[in-house]
Parts: structure tokens; C-alpha cells; sequence
């Protein structure tokens, strides 16, 4: 879907008054496009010799990211399915106790949904994150304000997608469902600010 677009025509239908992409595609975007940086900073760090210490290292960051990015682009192609059928759920019939019933279970079903796939994103912008602090202390140092950028974004992306989570939340009347993502993404939301921080620090002295 959206990810066989051109940027034009991606952010043409961003704009628009049409529903997709909406602000949990555009979240996971942000997420991805800081994942592709963090990879470019530490592709400009394996095969050189200079860094030939690190490299084996810097390559396993390479792998934890490469799948995580993945994992954000499908979140920009879910989310919009995922609204969708919120709205085909809402617009199934009611005149009846059966059709009533049906149209409720629908609703929590794609509500349920829609809130996973945020939560999906979020998952996956933290663990892009977490290395990126040990990438900007050991990554080519004429990248290392790439890896920042990187950090920045995840981190971002992961705060906007945490919106998208919440708002599909409010509406579920699964509590324990409500409790554990919430008390989880609190805790993501927490991490990311400390991974952030910490590479920001290590990139700014190194600039």
C-alpha cells in the first residue's frame, strides 16, 4: 500500500481529507526513517579498518535493527487497515438484541486492533533504540550526528504512536487489557527517554 508510494504522493494523501494515512501510520514513518539513519551510521562503520575492534559489534546492531525497521513499515500499512475496520464496525446494523450484540464485540475486536498495532510500533522504535547510545560511542564519529538524529526519531516516534495506543484504549472495556498496556507503555515511554538521553549526550560530546 503506502510503502510502494513516492514520498510526494505519500504526503499528498497525509494532508488530504482522506482518513489514511492518518497519525499512527505517519508515527511508525518517523520510527522507520530513524532506524534507516541508525543503519547508515553503522554501515559507514563496518569494513573499514579503522574501526576493524568494533566492527563484529557494530554488526549485531545492524541485526537487531534491520527487523525492527520491518516491523515499523508493516505498522504504516496496519494502522490504516486497523482504522478502517473500526469504521466498518461501527456501521454494521443495530436493530436488533443480535445485531447489537455483534456490532459491540466488532467494535472491541477492531478497537483492540487499532491499539495493537501502535503498541507494535512502540515495541519495536524502543529495541531500534536501545543500542544506538553504543553505536554513537563506537560508530564512525562522522556519522554520529546521523545517530543522534536516529534517537531522536525512534524516540519521537515512540511518544507519537503511545497517542495512537491510548486513544483506541479509552474506548476498550477489557480492563486488565486497559491495565497491562498502559503500566507497558509507560515503561517504553520511560526507556526510550533514557536510551534518547543518553545517546544525545554521547553524540553531543563527541560534536
Amino acid at each position: 500500500m503506502f510503502i510502494e508510494d513516492t514520498i510526494g504522493s505519500y504526503l499528498e494523501k497525509a494532508q488530504s481529507d482522506a482518513p489514511t494515512p492518518g497519525g499512527g501510520s505517519v508515527s511508525a514513518l518517523a520510527g522507520a526513517l530513524g532506524s534507516c539513519m541508525a543503519s547508515m551510521a553503522a554501515n559507514f562503520t563496518v569494513g573499514k579498518k579503522k574501526f576493524a575492534e568494533v566492527e563484529s559489534e557494530v554488526i549485531e546492531i545492524l541485526a537487531e535493527i534491520q527487523p525492527q525497521r520491518e516491523k515499523l513499515v508493516e505498522c504504516m500499512e496496519r494502522d490504516a487497515v486497523a482504522f478502517s475496520a473500526i469504521g466498518e464496525a461501527y456501521g454494521m446494523p443495530k436493530n436488533t438484541d443480535d445485531e447489537k450484540a455483534a456490532r459491540a464485540a466488532a467494535i472491541q475486536n477492531a478497537l483492540t486492533e487499532a491499539m495493537e498495532v501502535p503498541l507494535a510500533g512502540m515495541r519495536a522504535a524502543l529495541a531500534c533504540l536501545q543500542p544506538l547510545p553504543r553505536l554513537a560511542e563506537i560508530g564512525n564519529p562522522n556519522l554520529v550526528s546521523d545517530t543522534g538524529v536516529a534517537a531522536i526519531l525512534l524516540a519521537a516516534s515512540a511518544r507519537a504512536l503511545c497517542l495512537n495506543v491510548k486513544i483506541n484504549l479509552k474506548n476498550i472495556k477489557n480492563e486488565e487489557l486497559v491495565k497491562r498496556v498502559t503500566t507497558e507503555v509507560d515503561k517504553i515511554l520511560q526507556t526510550c527517554q533514557e536510551e534518547e538521553k543518553q545517546c544525545l549526550e554521547a553524540v553531543n560530546a563527541m560534536i
